[in-house]
């Protein structure tokens, strides 16, 4: 959004509003880039009135594209219908407060403030805007939450946070944590979902850590690691003789595991045959070891976690459809990275300080790098982000990681979502080619997304609007 500016102001005529020479070396095209991150919406006009940049985060909060109000006047704005005139409020005058409504129905509350210049002359005003509803829900929800005794939770927080740091300010995540401390306190079995790098073995760990089962065992079973002619030994011990080299009786994971949890991970890669036994002591709560006619109870919480698609393999007949209801009664699924762009930077740093103490640097990354590393897609997720940063770390010979140090294919892809380009060649105008950007971009969204509201709220655009703009394009749901 910080290029719209530079169709009403170059970057010298920035540079000259501002009389500090630290501000002068600022890279001003960056600062307002920067600026898309704010949740609340920021304006600046000229004297007149006129608008000449708005954030992202307006766009959102006023349902109308960006490029539909730079440059136009409130009184323009209130002719073309944009602002509903009639409804304005003063409610303060310095700074200037008002609420004001909007033909999508919102009312939205404003406080603007002049920008003076070293002689006290206005050069610009700034404008900060929130949408009401929003502020009203977050009231209402403070409201239900004020009167808890929070001795228990905070508890719980500080156990938490003093084994597995939750990284994230995604709002999905934050869902899942709260999800992921319920469910702590239960012995329900957990389904952990999600692409491999994910995080899904940090949630586990957190569910045990979080229950009643701490101080005992948390063994992790990677089904997939282990050969399947070992597989069954390892889960359910053997006796001695029960077969060529056996001789001396085993301890299997299953007990060893006994008034602990056990993490299944990479459940779909479990043998048919052996699917079978596990789901008898899901049910039962006690197998038999490789060799022995003598039942073994064991106590155990399960909780699993695969990447594959179970519900396909069902379909296909290689995982069984009653272990798979049985495993899926709390099912948590957990987002790639590129689905929660907001976590990369802060994970990154995370990852930062981890190295930095590691290795005794001091290092940082450059903001160049910080561009680059969030409009990259990460096929491997937090693992490869973790990855990555420990070689950057290793491998910047100075204090400052710049973005030369990162994969070539991390700034290419950076670039092209940086200047996208048309593969068929078509002559588009720009009109064409941000509405063509748009109807995939929404596309996308509503087949990642459960509902509109959600795909909402990634595209950070209220749902009224996507919803018009669905009509708009066609686009079938």
């Amino acid at each position: 959004m910080g290029t719209i500016l530079d169709n009403f102001m170059s970057s010298d005529d920035l540079h000259n509003l501002f009389y500090d020479p630290v501000l002068k070396l600022l890279d001003f095209k960056k600062m307002f880039n920067y600026l898309d991150f704010s949740y609340q919406g920021l304006l600046l006009s000229d004297c007149e009135g006129r608008i000449l940049y708005a954030n992202r985060a307006l766009e959102r909060i006023s349902g109308f594209p960006i490029n539909e109000i730079i440059g136009l006047t409130t009184q323009e704005l209130a002719e073309k219908g944009i602002l509903i005139h009639n409804s304005l409020k003063v409610l303060k005058k310095n700074p200037l407060t008002i609420a004001q409504k909007l033909k999508t129905g919102k009312e939205v509350f404003i406080t603007s403030q002049p920008i003076l210049d070293q002689n006290g002359h206005i050069i610009f005003y700034i404008a900060n805007y929130l949408d009401l509803n929003e502020i009203n829900e977050l009231h209402q929800e403070h409201q239900r939450y004020k009167d808890i005794d929070y001795t228990e939770l905070q508890e719980l927080r500080t156990r938490f946070l003093e084994t597995d740091q939750f990284i994230s300010r995604n709002y999905r995540m934050k869902q899942i944590l709260e999800k992921t401390l319920k469910v702590a306190k239960t012995d329900a079995m957990v389904l952990i979902r999600g692409e491999s790098g994910t995080g899904k073995e940090v949630i586990a760990k957190t569910i045990h850590k979080m229950s009643d089962r701490v101080n005992k065992p948390f063994i992790q079973i990677n089904c997939a690691a282990i050969p399947e002619s070992l597989i069954e030994a390892e889960l359910f011990g053997y006796e001695k003789g029960a077969f060529t080299g056996a001789n001396r009786s085993k301890v299997g994971l299953l007990e060893m595991a006994n008034e602990g949890s056990i993490l299944l991970d990479e459940i779909g890669d479990l043998p048919l045959h052996l699917q079978v036994k596990l789901l008898r002591v899901i049910q039962n709560k006690e197998f038999y070891a490789v060799g022995s006619n003598r039942p073994k109870v064991v106590d155990v919480r399960f909780i699993a976690a695969t990447h594959r698609n179970l519900e396909g393999m069902v379909k296909e007949g290689s995982f069984r459809e009653d272990l798979f209801y049985r495993l899926n009664v709390i099912p948590i699924y957990i987002p790639t990275l590129r689905e929660r762009k907001d976590d990369i930077i802060p994970l990154a740093c995370h990852f930062l300080d981890k190295f930095n103490q590691k290795y005794g640097y001091r290092k940082k990354f450059d903001l160049d790098t910080c561009c680059t590393m969030e409009n990259y897609s990460w096929p491997g997720n937090i693992r490869q982000l973790e990855n990555l940063v420990e070689r950057v770390v290793i491998m910047a010979e100075g204090n400052s990681i710049e973005k030369t140090l990162l994969p070539e294919e991390m700034v290419l892809e950076s670039k092209l979502d940086e200047n996208p380009i048309n593969t068929e060649w078509e002559p588009l105008s720009l009109r064409e080619a941000k509405e063509r950007l748009e109807k995939e971009m929404i596309k996308n969204a509503l087949q990642q997304y459960k509902s509109i509201r959600e795909a909402a709220r990634h595209l950070e655009i209220h749902h009224s609007n996507l919803v018009r703009k669905i009509g708009r394009y066609k686009i079938k749901q």
